[in-house]
């Protein structure tokens, strides 16, 4: 089973990191434009949809219309088409770019075995769920940047004077290019030669510790501080004590400041500071990461087709920002499936759960030699299938006709039960094989080849 995600709250609401959304708003009219906000200029576009997005479904329905009739969006084709064509440019070259190895693996060709270990590894690399992945990984400078920022937090009211100047190191430290930009976000930029800047941290956190430390393990003053906060905690226990005379212990010595202290340790180390296997592995093949890293490769090329591969990878690009507007205006799952398949114009299927577990899937597909075909199929009981074709070619009826049998012998070797296949005409009106269509439905995810 196909089990994803995407998280709203990743940057693919802003036209900086999304330029399917910025099209739709460079080409929106003035009056889409009021429909979205009260105020006409881009910020307060953009602040509006951010606010409302989450909490009202009838901003996302008119951004989902904008987005689907954008004529921009609604002529960038398919993506298994713009990836044979960037696989062509690339080819002219005796030194062809990194990325010609991956784009190959990456198209599924339907003459061969599509098993669903493949197809699930296709779709969650497919660059539609990048961000969401990143935004689950364990990233060490992000990590250490909200560490010292909790730190900072705790000791800042000291009045010790080591106190003090750890503070102005821990800000100077949160200062730097690194840690300042620090997000997970970031991961997905250019890689910098950050090896010196990361030894300049690691050098600083390690000074911080060893000011808290010395600080901590100053003669006699732990076990000092040690009865004092004891005897604050017995002296706050009796209702015969003045409250306001009780002082507060000092924050350097609290157990909070101890454990960052700690943990602060493991970051001493410049390597522990380097990215996790996790992310590099998600980066080396998520098909979006590899093209924001060939974007970058491109422009430093001495390539023929150098202009042409940026534009061919900038559109591939734009394609994998749609599928992750629409996903996110749609409270949904919007994926494309790279088929490569000689019969098939164009197509998409679309597949909903409700609260029962109950599975719908619509396929619709435009075949080059029979026109148009839509199925619907119905999921049900885990293993209960119901399958409507819909279709006006008379040939294409009686090849299906002809092979009912071997898809049922098909389903039931996969352990699906089918408990109908009928054909209709698709200009006709038809019974669904949902049943009850009112049944609430809770998730559902697209599909487009």
């Amino acid at each position: 089973m196909i089990n994803l995600s995407l998280d709203k709250h990743l940057g693919i609401m802003t036209p900086v990191t999304n330029k399917a959304l910025a099209a739709v708003l460079r080409e929106a009219s003035p009056k889409e434009m009021e429909m979205l906000s009260k105020d006409k200029d881009l910020k307060s576009v953009i602040t509006s949809l951010l606010k409302e997005s989450s909490q009202n479904a009838d901003s996302n329905k008119t951004l989902l219309t904008l987005v689907k009739n954008n004529p921009t969006l609604k002529d960038l084709g398919n993506v298994s088409s713009s990836i044979k064509d960037l696989l062509s440019l690339i080819k002219n070259d005796k030194e062809p770019l990194k990325i010609e190895t991956v784009l190959k693996k990456f198209i599924l060709d339907t003459k061969e075995e599509l098993s669903p270990p493949v197809l699930k590894q296709k779709l969650q690399n497919s660059g539609v769920f990048l961000e969401s992945k990143l935004k689950n990984v364990q990233n060490p400078q992000v990590e250490l940047k909200n560490t010292l920022l909790t730190l900072e937090k705790s000791i800042e009211k000291s009045n010790l004077p080591v106190a003090k100047l750890v503070v102005q190191n821990i800000r100077e430290l949160l200062a730097t290019p690194t840690l300042r930009d620090a997000t997970n976000l970031a991961l997905l930029e250019s890689p910098k030669d950050e090896k010196s800047a990361l030894k300049n941290i690691a050098k600083e956190v390690a000074e911080i510790v060893s000011k808290l430390n010395g600080a901590q393990k100053a003669p006699d003053i732990a076990k000092e501080i040690s009865e004092v906060i004891s005897k604050l905690n017995e002296a706050q226990k009796s209702p015969n004590v003045e409250k306001s005379k009780v002082h507060i212990a000092e924050p350097i010595y609290s157990k909070e400041t101890l454990s960052l202290t700690s943990k602060l340790t493991l970051f001493s180390d410049a390597q522990k500071l380097l990215p996790h296997e996790d992310v590099r592995d998600i980066l080396s093949k998520d098909l979006k990461a590899i093209l924001l890293k060939t974007s970058d490769e491109a422009a430093k090329s001495s390539h023929p087709n150098q202009s042409e591969i940026t534009k061919h990878v900038d559109k591939l690009l734009l394609q994998i920002d749609y599928f992750q507007l629409l996903s996110h205006l749609s409270s949904s799952s919007i994926l494309y499936v790279p088929f490569s398949w000689d019969a098939l114009q164009e197509g998409s299927i679309d597949i909903k759960k409700d609260k029962n577990s109950v599975f719908y899937c619509d396929i619709d597909l435009k075949l080059k030699e029979y026109g148009e075909l839509k199925l619907k199929l119905a999921l049900y009981e885990e293993n209960q299938i119901n399958v409507h074709i819909y279709s006006d070619n008379k040939d294409f009826k009686e090849i299906v006709k002809e092979n009912i049998s071997s898809l049922r012998s098909a389903l039931i070797e996969a352990q699906i039960i089918p408990k109908e296949i009928r054909i209709f005409d698709a200009t006709k009106k038809n019974p669904s094989p949902y049943g009850q269509e009112q049944r609430e439905i809770n998730m559902g995810f697209e599909i487009k080849a």
